[in-house]
């Protein structure tokens, strides 16, 4: 038995049907875009729709100018990693995250999968920009099994649409059997062009995909990597440097009403309104984050090249210096590695740091002596 769902409001959308099945009431929503009627593009959407683009804009020409883009890159990663996992409950620190490939010991479950979101991210991008997919049904599989392969086992069915029912609150989503169908539908919307802004075409599809609910498990974490994929493969993000999870975090409650609303009353247009606020303050946070790891940058390469305590060895705490911004967590030995220098010349380097503040040890019972470089740390974890 199918039964027609239409909101509540005035404008009597139609946004899905039910299907019965048993005592279960199966949500299956309509294909995107939004009808019946369209989505309104309203003026406080268009304002909106103005400053996350240009919030956006401002923070890829400001990761462009940083020097060595790539430790800034992965800084932002793993912030979107962490803050993404902790709106499911998973919740581990960034020193865990960094100390990871320096431990002799495995690291504990949280951990594990806040790497692992972070590989997901690699395996997507890399299909997508060094083997030139289009962002389909393949891609995000290869990004949900890398997520969950490691660390939960194969109850989560890593790479597998779900083959039976689950429950989300009150929401009960498709049929199995219906979700091949559902993804390759939404697959399709993904890569056709549209008349619909792409910004707000990635919105759409994370709302879509939520509610479809494709695997056991991990869906959160895969829909919210979906819209930073979506925003890179249309040209809208040079390279992961955004965090919308800053925001979803933030006004949590508010983000699971949003979605469910959708479904509920057909509010597309508020969920985007909601969505747009995130991509804005999400993008400003960064910039202004990456804007002060510049600023701290600067400032002390300009205290290595001229403070007198540095004249015999400017260069080497010049390189010292550039590691730290890759490896903000290290040792002795892994500065020797970086720098190409002898032990002892490493731990003056380390002493004279230390003694300014810049590194304080963290001797941990089990590890080997680690340093971390407080003034970078407390920036990637600065609430603005």
């Amino acid at each position: 038995m199918v039964v027609k769902l239409k909101s509540e409001g005035a404008k009597m959308r139609e946004t899905g049907t039910y299907q019965i099945l048993g005592n279960l009431h199966y949500f299956i929503p309509h294909p995107l875009p939004p009808s019946n009627p369209p989505l309104d593009l309203n003026a406080e959407i268009m304002a909106l729709h103005g400053e996350a683009s240009f919030a956006l804009g401002q923070l890829n020409e400001m990761s462009n100018r940083l020097p060595n883009a790539n430790r800034f890159i992965r800084a932002y990663v793993i912030k979107e990693a962490l803050l993404s996992s902790a709106i499911e409950g998973i919740h581990t620190t960034l020193i865990d995250v960094f100390t990871h490939p320096l431990g002799e010991s495995k690291p504990n479950k949280n951990t594990q999968l806040v790497l692992n979101y972070i590989q997901a991210l690699e395996v997507a991008l890399q299909m997508l920009k060094d083997q030139g997919l289009p962002l389909a049904t393949r891609v995000i599989l290869a990004a949900h099994h890398a997520l969950l392969s490691d660390g939960e086992g194969d109850k989560a069915a890593p790479g597998l649409l779900r083959k039976q029912s689950v429950r989300v609150g009150n929401l009960v989503p498709p049929p199995a059997s219906e979700v091949p169908n559902l993804m390759s539908t939404l697959e399709k919307y993904i890569n056709e062009s549209s008349g619909l802004p792409p910004l707000i075409r990635a919105g759409l599809v994370h709302v879509q995909f939520e509610t479809i609910h494709p695997f056991l498990d991990g869906n959160g974490r895969i829909g919210r990597l979906l819209i930073v994929l979506m925003l890179i493969d249309s040209g809208l993000l040079d390279a992961p440097i955004l965090y919308p999870s800053y925001y979803f975090k933030k006004h949590h409650l508010e983000y699971y009403q949003r979605l469910d609303r959708v479904r509920t009353q057909g509010d597309f247009e508020g969920w985007i309104i909601y969505y747009l606020k995130a991509i804005r303050d999400s993008s400003l946070d960064a910039c202004h984050r990456a804007k002060d790891i510049e600023a701290l940058k600067t400032r002390l390469k300009d205290m290595v090249e001229h403070d007198p305590q540095f004249a015999r060895i400017r260069k080497t705490a010049a390189v010292t210096l550039d590691l730290l911004f890759s490896q903000p967590v290290i040792g002795i030995a892994g500065i020797g590695r970086g720098i190409e220098k002898s032990y002892n010349t490493a731990h003056n380097i380390v002493k004279q740091f230390v003694a300014l503040g810049l590194l304080s040890d963290d001797n941990l019972p089990g590890r080997s002596k680690l340093y971390r470089f407080e003034p970078y740390l407390k920036l990637l974890e600065k609430e603005y």
